[in-house]
């Protein structure tokens, strides 16, 4: 696992580790002395062994999760104990203030919600207005993108079924 920032180039996707599991404290939002949100927050990660089609729990883990800036403030609005989350970003290494031991904490630079455990309604509406005004400029089709034609997602309509 790599502590050097992630370099990009307009033609590689931005792949990066990531982290899966529930937030097992309360998140807890913090200030710099800049003004630079940071949120914290301890996350459990459960684990399993797969042995000839069956399935065995084994200990969870728990680990410091962190993120600055917005992914933070969106934590910090979006996220609450016991949330099922997924986290884009790195580890590095951290020395514990209580412990003085070495660990590594991951550093989200993304954080969502875990859409396969999580119940949610989708808001597409400032988002659509948005992109249609981009279409009509023409900035997406310049850029070789063109947004799709459809009246209703797919999914909508299995949902009123």
């Amino acid at each position: 696992m790599t502590t050097e920032p992630h370099e990009m180039t307009s033609e590689a996707p931005d792949v990066r580790e990531g982290f899966y599991g529930f937030v097992a404290s309360t998140p807890r939002l913090t200030y710099s002395d800049d003004g630079t949100p940071r949120l914290y927050f301890k996350a459990g990660q459960e684990h399993y062994q797969y042995d000839n089609g069956t399935r065995t729990k084994l200990t969870t883990t728990f680990h410091d999760v962190v993120a600055f800036n917005g992914a933070a403030q969106w934590g910090a609005d979006k996220l609450a104990k016991q949330d099922w989350f997924l986290a884009h970003g790195r580890t590095s290494p951290n020395v514990n203030p209580n412990t003085g031991v070495e660990e590594q904490q991951f550093i989200a630079s993304r954080l969502g919600h875990d859409l396969a455990r999580t119940t949610y309604d989708i808001d597409r509406s400032q988002r659509r207005s948005a992109g249609r005004e981009a279409v009509e400029r023409g900035q997406d089709r310049a850029a070789g993108f063109e947004e799709p034609e459809r009246d209703e997602p797919a999914h909508a309509a299995a949902r009123t079924m």
